[in-house]
């Protein structure tokens, strides 16, 4: 077993794969999440993009699968989605409709957010109980600040969220800043005296919004409409637990999706694709309109070995997806190094199923393929 303790900041789904990936490598893993975990899977305030649709491609299932062997099989169980592309998925391009076969190299799980990250959350504090590394959780408690100096981060100052208010530091040998878009390392290296990075902020003018659903019959495939030049607006309508779908629909600058849950049906009606606006006047809402106020920020973020402190490193976070998606990039000098990033995970928002492969279009004959 490995010894000293490292420090996660962000106790989401980057935090949480961090964490696991620690286990047996140190004696002790403090996990310092700003929220508190509900008992059951539920959408959390700190992750705001997590009631649109997600999907695990192949290559984080299979990077899942080698750090947590039966993960996969754990999600099904639960109630999330199994889907073997292009087989499974009913794709409309600009081009038309794309074929559909059975290619059998790629499998991908289809859920909400919430029980995708209280299955991996289960998973890594069990895993840690027989790993010989002690996991702490501080629920309801914020970083607020490094501890170290220019050379080397040795620990983080947190602060309870309760009425008390309470704060105290914690040592650490290693630091991981898994915080995400909202993440103040910068601001915090540079009150150390380390180099501050370069911002670069790019809004690529994406707005979506998401609505649940329980269809009265649910179809055997999934649907994906993707914007074209004339109709610069798409939809994926795709299956997760419970009996119900997600609905996420997206525009680009002018275009985005509407505001009110009374216009969806008119936006959808606006792609040009009459099977999924029939088969959605059949479904019943279930969920309100999702979408967010102001725009989110993906932070990519690429940290030099030497500009990044001794005992630190960042977590590498994909792009929230909300009502506009922005990103955001940290760069430091090229010369400064390689990145020294330690925990990194993938999420990318989009539709899945379990069709077979013969299934019949609704209301029209079968797609090529």
């Amino acid at each position: 077993m490995g010894t000293g303790h490292a420090v996660v900041v962000g106790g989401g789904l980057a935090g949480t794969l961090a964490a696991g990936a620690l286990l047996g490598h140190v004696e002790t893993v403090t996990l310092v999440e700003r929220d508190r975990y509900p008992e059951r899977p539920a959408f959390r305030k700190g992750v705001p993009q997590g009631r649109h649709l997600h999907v695990l491609l192949s290559g984080g299932r299979r990077a899942l699968e080698e750090l947590f062997p039966g993960l996969g099989g754990e999600l099904e169980a639960a109630g999330a989605h199994r889907l073997e592309p292009p087989r499974d998925v009913l794709t409309k391009s600009a081009n038309g409709w794309q074929r559909r076969f059975h290619e059998g190299r790629h499998t991908t799980t289809s859920c909400t957010r919430a029980l995708f990250d209280a299955t991996v959350r289960a998973r890594v504090l069990a895993e840690a109980e027989k790993s010989g590394t002690r996991v702490e959780v501080l629920q309801a408690t914020e970083a607020i600040g490094l501890l170290g100096g220019a050379d080397r981060v040795t620990g983080v100052r947190v602060r309870a969220r309760d009425a008390g208010r309470a704060e105290r530091e914690l040592p650490a040998d290693l630091v991981v800043d898994a915080s995400g878009r909202g993440s103040r390392a910068p601001r915090w290296l540079a009150e150390l005296g380390a180099p501050a990075p370069r911002e670069e902020v790019v809004d690529a003018g994406i707005g979506y919004c998401t609505q649940m659903f329980r269809p009265a019959e649910p179809l055997d495939v999934v649907m994906v409409i993707q914007p074209r030049p004339d109709c610069p607006r798409g939809a994926a309508w795709s299956p997760v637990e419970g009996g119900n779908w997600l609905l996420t629909l997206s525009g680009v600058r002018g275009q985005h999706p509407p505001t009110e849950s009374t216009e969806v049906l008119g936006f959808v009606e606006s792609l040009g694709e009459p099977a999924l606006y029939e088969h959605l006047r059949s479904c019943e809402p279930v969920s309100p309109r999702t979408g967010s106020g102001t725009p989110p920020t993906a932070a990519a973020t690429t940290t030099p070995r030497a500009a990044c402190p001794r005992g630190s490193s960042p977590s590498r976070t994909p792009p929230a997806r909300s009502t506009r998606s922005t990103v955001r990039a940290w760069r430091w000098p090229p010369s400064a190094g390689w990145p020294c990033a330690a925990a990194w995970t993938t999420e990318v928002c989009g539709p899945v199923s379990r069709p077979p492969r013969s299934a019949p279009w609704p209301g029209r004959a079968t797609p090529p393929g």
